[in-house]
């Protein structure tokens, strides 16, 4: 075992298992680090030395070596979640060895992120991936168990309640509309589409009368494919707009448009469309689903089975959401279809609008 100058650099020569092994450096300081570094692992021994390295790799460590091989495996979305997490809400522990995040360490942190101006839904996320780094590091052998996970977690912060649209204030928005705008709209509003699905959902989807929704083309926890039946009227106006872009096979609903693409859509239509025909400034793709959702507790033919179906929902999902809507729905009066609730806000914004002008 030594360190020998050769070419333009530094060859470290051991024997191992048997075997003749070298590894070559620039600089000979690492070279001699190496060496040292060889010759102790062969005194202490397999064992002891891979005791060693547990004792001492860090959360940095861990994070550039092993979880590194991991999230090759995430989506390009959930590595900029950890990226996130790790620079601006877990740089302090990023030193702390492995071994040593205990829960006691870790409810400090908590705490540390509290009293420094994170809510507690910051926390509670920058925590949910730590967990899944520290997870990566039990399969790989590196800690006993998952520290996080026995944690007491800050309580999270109330939600608002969804606040959907009236079937009026929807038929009011799309009247204001017109091409792509009117399809995005319709598909959220009139089918409760995700703004992925929105972005992604193709013609060959569509087939007059119902829209299929592939797992390819929803969210990645999503369970399986959904079938969306169309109401008529929202068919004629996707056909419509099928005419006028020239729309047809793969291609998405509403042409080409990006991520970020439909962000910004709804930031430079979406938004002074709904305040102009609804006076709102809190609309949202969301909101157009919610108010879907909304809308199908008020029409007989929808049970809740076949409403959760319709929407991709597990039970407790949906009312975690819409439990006011589902009590507010009960006793008042119903629609025979989605059609018919449909007609009947087109209806009456046709007679308010004929009203005002009247007036």
């Amino acid at each position: 075992m030594s360190v020998h100058r050769e070419n333009h650099g530094y060859r470290v020569k051991w024997r191992e298992n048997g075997r003749q092994r070298s590894r070559m450096f620039l600089r000979k300081g690492d070279a001699d680090d190496f060496d040292v570094a060889v010759k102790r692992s062969l005194q202490l021994g397999p064992v002891l030395a891979r005791e060693l390295e547990r004792s001492t790799l860090t959360l940095d460590g861990f994070v550039r070596t092993g979880f590194r091989t991991h999230t090759a495996t995430l989506s390009p979305k959930t590595r900029r979640h950890y990226a996130w997490a790790l620079e601006n809400h877990l740089r302090e522990l990023a030193d702390e060895p492995l071994v040593m995040l205990d829960v006691p360490r870790l409810a400090k942190h908590q705490q540390h992120l509290l009293d420094n101006g994170r809510t507690s839904n910051t926390v509670r996320e920058a925590m949910t991936r730590l967990s899944g780094i520290l997870q990566v590091a039990v399969e790989h052998g590196h800690v006993a168990a998952n520290p996080v996970r026995s944690l007491r977690k800050v309580p999270a912060e109330p939600r608002d309640e969804v606040n959907p649209l009236a079937p009026v204030g929807l038929e009011r928005l799309i009247a204001s509309l017109g091409g792509r705008d009117r399809a995005i709209v319709l598909l959220g509003g009139h089918l409760g589409l995700r703004p992925l699905e929105i972005r992604q959902v193709p013609w060959s989807a569509f087939d007059g009368s119902t829209l299929t929704i592939g797992r390819a083309r929803t969210k990645r926890s999503a369970a399986r494919t959904r079938l969306v039946t169309v109401p008529a009227i929202t068919a004629r106006e996707l056909r419509a707009w099928q005419m006028e872009s020239a729309g047809r096979g793969g291609e998405p609903i509403i042409g080409p448009l990006g991520s970020d693409g439909l962000r910004l859509w709804a930031y430079k239509r979406l938004d002074p469309a709904a305040h102009r025909a609804t006076g709102r400034d809190d609309v949202t793709l969301y909101t157009l689903r919610h108010t879907h959702a909304s809308a199908l507790h008020y029409c007989n033919d929808y049970t809740l089975p076949r409403i959760l179906k319709r929407l991709g929902h597990s039970a407790p999902v949906h009312f975690q959401h819409y439990a006011h809507i589902v009590d507010a729905a009960e006793g008042r009066p119903h629609h025979a279809s989605l059609d018919a609730l449909i007609e009947q806000a087109r209806a009456q914004l046709v007679f308010r609008q004929s009203s005002a002008g009247g007036s």
